[in-house]
């Protein structure tokens, strides 16, 4: 018996070990098929960007990579003891493990703290088991440097000491991490992971031909033409292998850091939006920039009001007014361009988040699952791919 308990020991911190390391995948998984097709999109600008990953996610990843690596743990320490019997024993020794231990083990609970995942397990010997091991432990998760965290762990008040203190780190590349905690009291979130954002805006030539009021667009190889109408960007450049809820903040401050990479719009042949400046306004994002004639030079100003939404795994929006201020004091309604403003900037926002979230939906301001959110920041619905 004591050799038994032994092995249930060994497999179990063996389970513990494997487990912590995949809970920290969602926040750094990522193909590299999905990188270089980010990179061939042209320039990124990085903006500051939380990322929340939901209890939802995390429990049947912990579960499903408890199922896969019981029998490679259990295994494992079954030969290990074996080995140390002597030769002409170690065969029966063997028939009789194996055919005794048929290991199990479930997530029982996974609670988000203020200092980490409460993450609590049940662990059977055989079915019916009636002496089940349960263990709870905290798991912690801190940055090391700006692709690296920090995994540990220690154990929860009256539960056996299977794990205490750093376990292993692992490096994200979705990214520049500057934090990662645990966000209890946020809705469905669980974790959250803040960091330099990469959103890479496709800079496509516009060559503006109107047949039947409709705007086309060259593309940037000139290979081929494309319609840049609200509901036809293309899809994400990679497919997710798992694909779960997630969650992306956008801040007002990265908002406008997005705004002031998008470069100049062009509106219809002789007027082109230039310094374009991204901010919010209740539900809504604006837009304001410098209005430039081809033949006078700069005439005016133009503010643009927009709501986020998505359109084919892909942010975009969906222009409500265009107002053009002439000389600081006349303002004359010109929402006749909102839909060739809002093709141009679908064009720029199709594939931005391309190998790194696909877009099921935009809004301002926090939702029921995620109500610790800002309310002038954008917050994105979709899925990511988690490996």
């Amino acid at each position: 018996m004591k050799r038994i308990h032994y092995i249930q020991i060994s497999w179990v911190i063996l389970l513990v070990a494997l487990l912590l390391g995949m809970a920290v995948t969602p926040a750094g998984a990522t193909s590299r098929t999905a990188r270089q097709a980010a990179q061939r999109l042209g320039n990124a600008t990085s903006v500051n960007a939380t990322v929340y990953i939901t209890t939802g996610t995390l429990v049947p990843i912990f579960q499903s990579r408890i199922d896969q690596q019981v029998p490679v743990a259990v295994n494992s320490a079954i030969n290990s003891l074996v080995s140390k019997l002597p030769k002409k024993d170690q065969g029966w020794a063997l028939q009789i493990a194996t055919t005794l231990i048929q290991p199990s083990a479930a997530l029982t609970s996974l609670t988000t703290q203020s200092g980490g995942l409460a993450t609590s397990l049940r662990l059977s010997l055989f079915p019916g088991d009636p002496q089940p091991i349960n263990a709870s432990m905290l798991v912690n998760l801190s940055v090391i440097n700006s692709s690296t965290i920090q995994v540990s762990a220690k154990p929860l008040n009256g539960s056996p000491t299977l794990v205490n203190g750093p376990l292993s780190t692992f490096h994200i590349s979705l990214g520049k991490l500057s934090n990662i905690n645990t966000t209890p009291g946020c809705g469905d979130a669980a974790l959250g992971v803040h960091l330099l954002f990469p959103v890479s805006l496709v800079h496509v030539q516009v060559s503006q031909v109107h047949q039947s009021g409709m705007t086309i667009f060259a593309s940037r190889n000139g290979n081929a033409t494309r319609s840049a109408w609200l509901g036809q960007a293309q899809p994400l450049l990679y497919h997710a292998a798992a694909n779960t809820n997630s969650y992306v903040e956008l801040p007002a401050s990265s908002l406008a850091s997005i705004g002031n990479s998008i470069g100049n719009l062009p509106i219809n042949s002789s007027l082109t939006a230039q310094n374009i400046q991204l901010g919010v306004q209740g539900s809504n994002l604006v837009i304001n920039s410098d209005v430039y004639d081809s033949f006078f030079g700069k005439i005016g100003t133009a503010t643009t009001t927009a709501a986020p939404t998505a359109s084919g795994g892909n942010l975009a929006v969906h222009v409500l007014s265009t107002t053009l201020t002439i000389l600081n004091i006349f303002k004359v309604p010109v929402d006749s361009y909102n839909q060739q403003i809002q093709q141009t900037l679908n064009a720029k926002l199709n594939g931005a988040l391309a190998g790194k979230f696909n877009v099921t939906q935009a809004a301002i301001g926090p939702n029921a699952q995620v109500p610790c959110a800002a309310g002038n920041s954008l917050v994105l619905t979709g899925t990511t791919r988690l490996g």
